[in-house]
């Protein structure tokens, strides 16, 4: 049988192994990116939670809801996710620098991606320095704004307003290159 975008789905959840090497092949670049940029100071642990990702795919294919979600969003999602909790073990396991001197480090060391960062370092430049260590640590570094006022020492609601007014500042000031709307 062949396996193509039309029956990968079905096939996965009759647990084809075919269809599993379809999905490696296919989102297994996009998955190592979403992992790698999450991970970049480890990249050994990177293969490690790529691996992972691919098994809970397997093993929760019949979670997905091609209503709910697109399947790149999906498996995404279980990248990013697989990633996050593969680098929180990590910083229990290794003493690190404080919270507060990654978000100083320098953003080029955030990500080999340089045109991603260039983007990324252009869209928050409207901001001012602590909006931008905030973006940088929700956005890029993925803390979640729990863990950020608990490093901050601000409320959780604090921390929403400063990402509202944030997103509404950057999107007025690059209104030209997003339109109307958008983010």
């Amino acid at each position: 049988m062949t396996i193509d975008d039309k029956n990968y789905i079905r096939l996965l959840k009759e647990k084809n192994e075919e269809a599993m090497e379809y999905v490696i092949r296919t989102y297994g670049g996009i998955m190592k990116t979403v992992i790698t940029r999450i991970l970049h100071s480890y990249p050994q642990d990177a293969e490690e939670c790529l691996s992972d990702s691919f098994i809970k795919i397997w093993k929760h294919i019949d979670s997905f809801d091609s209503k709910k979600s697109s399947f790149v969003n999906w498996v995404c999602g279980i990248a990013r996710y697989t990633a996050l909790n593969k680098l929180k073990a990590i910083k229990r396991l290794t003493p690190t620098e404080s919270i507060d001197e990654l978000l100083l480090a320098d953003k080029t060391s955030i990500t080999d991606d340089s045109e991603f960062n260039a983007f990324f370092t252009e869209l928050i430049s409207c901001l001012n320095d602590e909006d931008k260590k905030l973006f940088i640590k929700i956005f890029w570094q993925g803390y979640s704004v729990e863990e950020t006022a608990n490093a901050t020492g601000k409320s959780k609601e604090i921390i929403y307003n400063r990402i509202s007014r944030g997103k509404k500042k950057i999107i007025k000031f690059n209104s030209g290159y997003f339109g109307k709307g958008t983010i």
